[in-house]
Parts: structure tokens; C-alpha cells; sequence
């Protein structure tokens, strides 16, 4: 007599039958400290909801369109979030983005003030380039928010609408998601820097500008629109100057208030040539508190290693741990600046310091390995410190890139091939770029190095490792 083949219940109906309270007239077993504010959850899951959802699983593989109507039926029925993250599943699992979207837009009318619901709506909206509808989805998000999450909701619209391939339409689904934040005073300077933020992605700077003015009448201190200036320096250098200067006035009594604003505006003077008027930004004044000073000090000597003057920032370094010895976001700074002097001995001593006061910290290992095998050194030792500093922050690009460059100057061009490929493709970066297109150069690929190195040159012309691999290598990209 053939034997009976088991039933196997999926890992995802079982969570099911967990979060029901009751199934089949039992009591479901009760979770310790169960998280606060949860959606409600259907008060009972009977005999033939079970059915159902059995079933629905059952026919996944062999007729999914079926399985889906049973799994979203139930879905609506109960309310349940789980059942529609289910039915989006199976319609994806059987190519049928239009089928997941109409069961994103049932979990959001089922239950409106869960916000998975909206991202999983937006999501398959940005996958299926329907841009128009994204507009909308997003007005009605931000409009049923409390008022504290709506700056937040407000400056996800341009990441939102970044991978649009209709940048006109964009253009026009940011108007209509933020049109009614753009009328209320307390949003009205974020959803104009939004708005202009998305202008410059479709390449419309003079709208951009007229919209970051807009902003800053709209609030002075506002840093997203003093950010939204600082992105357009470039092409409307005067325009944008007097309203970051606009910015400074209104947050001269509050400079704790954009600590950000005013270390990425220094950053962009001295990168203009103008590092004594960046220097000045960075200056702490009262009532800025210790920590703020901390950032200041900490940007300003990265100012001043990164534009040639390593001495001055050792020096600045040392004087502010005189007075925080145990600080070690100064000591990693003090151990870069060493390493830019050519104090090869004190870096090290310093970041091994780091790595023993806060082993877990993936940026001492990573610096220190890199160090290593950028001078070429001592390059197995460089390479398990690399891992090590990977291990903790698996996903990390500059970390990739370390592991990356130590494996170029080890001699294994492909394996490095493929992970500063993956590097840059998880954050585009000049430096990366510059390693990247190094070894397709040494691989014999040299068209494809040039557009990787042209790729860096955008992102940024002033690379000091971009730039001086071009020098050393004689390339004109």
C-alpha cells in the first residue's frame, strides 16, 4: 500500500495561524511583550479561513492565479497584513506585477494608516514606471501622516521618483504629491526643496532655483532648502550664495541648528578654492554645545587634510584631544591625518588602539588595511584586516572596495574586477570609480576604464585618488 505523502505547512502559514488568536475553536499561544500599536488583528481564523488559506498554498505552483484570488479573498476578508504581503508575492512569483499592484492598493484601502501598505504600493508603482499614479499615492500619505512624520514623508518624494525614466513626468507627479504641503506653513519650506530636488533631477535648474527661493522665503532656517542651494552653486553660483547666506543669518543665534548645512556649504567652498571663508563656517560659537563643537572640529580637520593641509589638521587634532583624550572619532581622524604625513608608525599605533578600545567598529580595521595595501605592505595582513572590518559590515562599498584593492595588488585582477564592480555599483563613488577603472586598465579594457573614470569625473572632478591615478597613469579619459 503506497504511503501517504506528508503535509507540509509553509513556514509563512504557520506565522499565519501564530497571529490569529484563535484557530479551529483553540487558543493560539500568547506572545511575550507583544509590540505596542499593531494593526488589529481578525478576532478568529475558523474552519473554512484554514480551508482557504491551505488550499490557496497548495495550488501555488500549479495554478498561481488561483492561488492568489483565495490568498487575497482572504486577505480583504480579514484585514490581515500578512495575507496581502502573501498575495503580492504569488503574483510576483508568477509575473504578474499588475495582480501584486491591485493587491498593494487593497491592503492600503483595507487599512490606510499602515504605511508598509503605501511602500509596498510605491515600490511596484516605481517598478512598473507608472509614474502619474505615484503622485497621488503619495499626496494622500503625506496628508493622512501626523504632522511630525510629514517632513520626513516629504523628502522621500525625490528618492521616490529618482529611477522615473520620464523626468518630465516626474517633474509633474512631484507637483501633484506635494501640492498641498507646498499651501501649509509648517511644510511649505520642505516641500518646495523637494520640489526642487526633483526639478534637478529632470535637469530644470532654473526651476530648481525658483523653487529653493520659494523655500527659503518660505523658512530661513530651513536646511533642506539651504541644501537644495548648496546642490546648485555650481550653475547659479551668486543666486545660491545669497540664499545660504540668507540660511546663516537666520540660524546665526541657533548654530547647532544646521551643523549639516554648514559643514557640506564649508566643504563646498574649499573645494571653490575658498578654504579661510570654509574654515570660517566651522568656527564654534555659543550657545553650540560640546558636541556640536566635537562635529565642528572633526569636519574642519577633514577639511584641512583633505585640501593639502595635514599638518594644520594633526595639529587642530591634537589640541582637541588634549581635552577629550578618550574621544575616538578624534583619534581615527589623528590617525588618517598621521597616515597623510607620511607617520606610518603613529597611524598604525592609533588605529590598532581604536580596534582594541572598539573591536566590533569595522572602520579602524578597514582604514588600517587599506593603508596597507595601498603602499602595497604587508599585504596578507592587509587583507585579513579588510575581512575582518567586512565580517562586521558585510554590505559596506568602501569596505568591498578595500577588499577589492588588496586583491588587485595581490595579483588577482578578476576577483578584484568583480568586487569594486559591486562596490560601485552599491555607491557611486570617485574613488572607487578610480580603482575600478585601474584595473580594467591593467586588464587591457581600456575603453570601458575611460567611461568608469568619466563616471568618477562626474561625481566628483576633484577626487584627490581619481586625479592622481590619471596623472600616474598618463590618461586622458
Amino acid at each position: 500500500m503506497p504511503r501517504l505523502r506528508p503535509l507540509l505547512v509553509t513556514p509563512w502559514l504557520l506565522g499565519c495561524l501564530w497571529h490569529a488568536p484563535a484557530a479551529l475553536g483553540q487558543t493560539a499561544p500568547t506572545q511575550p511583550n507583544p509590540p505596542a500599536a499593531q494593526t488589529p488583528q481578525p478576532s478568529a481564523l475558523d474552519a473554512e479561513l484554514f480551508y482557504q488559506l491551505l488550499l490557496g498554498e497548495l495550488q501555488r505552483r500549479t495554478d498561481p492565479g488561483a492561488a492568489y484570488s483565495l490568498i487575497l479573498d482572504a486577505a480583504k476578508r480579514t484585514r490581515q497584513p500578512e495575507l496581502f504581503q502573501r498575495a503580492i508575492e504569488i503574483a510576483l512569483q508568477g509575473r504578474a506585477p499588475q495582480a501584486a499592484l491591485t493587491a498593494a492598493r487593497d491592503w492600503s484601502a483595507a487599512l490606510p494608516s499602515d504605511d508598509e501598505a503605501r511602500r509596498t504600493e510605491l515600490q511596484l508603482l516605481i517598478g512598473l514606471q507608472r509614474v502619474r499614479d505615484m503622485g497621488p499615492l503619495l499626496r494622500d500619505w503625506i496628508r493622512a501622516a501626523p504632522a511630525a512624520r510629514r517632513p520626513g514623508l516629504i523628502a522621500l518624494v525625490p528618492t521616490a521618483l529618482a529611477r522615473a525614466t520620464d523626468k518630465t513626468e516626474a517633474v509633474a507627479a512631484a507637483r501633484v504629491a506635494l501640492e498641498p504641503s507646498l499651501r501649509a506653513p509648517d511644510t511649505a519650506a520642505a516641500a518646495w526643496a523637494a520640489l526642487g530636488r526633483v526639478q534637478r533631477q529632470a535637469g530644470q535648474d532654473a526651476d530648481a532655483l525658483q523653487s529653493a527661493r520659494q523655500a527659503v522665503r518660505a523658512d530661513p532656517r530651513s536646511a533642506p532648502a539651504a541644501l537644495l542651494a548648496l546642490e546648485l552653486l555650481d550653475a547659479w553660483p551668486a543666486d545660491a550664495e545669497s540664499l545660504l547666506q540668507r540660511h546663516l543669518l537666520a540660524t546665526r543665534d541657533a548654530p547647532d541648528a544646521d551643523p549639516a548645512v554648514r559643514i557640506a556649504y564649508a566643504r563646498a567652498l574649499a573645494e571653490r578654492g575658498r578654504l579661510p571663508e570654509g574654515r570660517a563656517l566651522l568656527q564654534p560659537a555659543p550657545p553650540l554645545d560640546a558636541e556640536g563643537q566635537r562635529r565642528l572640529r572633526v569636519a574642519e580637520a577633514r577639511l584641512l587634510r583633505d585640501h593639502d593641509h595635514a599638518q594644520e589638521a594633526y595639529d587642530l587634532l591634537n589640541q582637541a584631544l588634549q581635552t577629550a583624550p578618550a574621544d575616538t572619532d578624534l583619534m581615527y581622524e589623528q590617525a588618517m591625518a598621521a597616515e597623510r604625513l607620511g607617520r606610518l608608525a603613529e597611524m598604525e599605533r592609533l588605529l590598532r588602539e581604536l580596534i582594541q578600545r572598539q573591536p566590533d567598529d569595522p572602520h579602524a580595521y578597514n582604514a588600517l588595511g587599506y593603508a596597507l595595501a595601498d603602499r602595497g605592505e604587508r599585504l596578507p595582513e592587509a587583507k585579513a584586516l579588510i575581512q575582518e572590518a567586512l565580517r562586521r559590515a558585510p554590505d559596506d562599498a568602501y569596505i568591498i572596495d578595500s577588499l577589492g584593492w588588496v586583491e588587485f595588488r595581490l595579483g588577482n585582477l578578476s576577483e578584484a574586477r568583480r568586487l569594486l564592480a559591486d562596490a560601485l555599483q552599491r555607491r557611486p563613488d570617485a574613488e572607487i570609480a578610480a580603482h575600478l577603472g585601474e584595473v580594467l586598465w591593467v586588464l587591457g579594457e581600456s575603453d570601458l576604464a575611460r567611461a568608469v573614470w568619466r563616471q568618477g569625473l562626474e561625481l566628483d572632478r576633484r577626487n584627490r585618488t581619481l586625479t592622481e591615478t590619471l596623472r600616474r597613469l598618463g590618461v586622458e579619459p
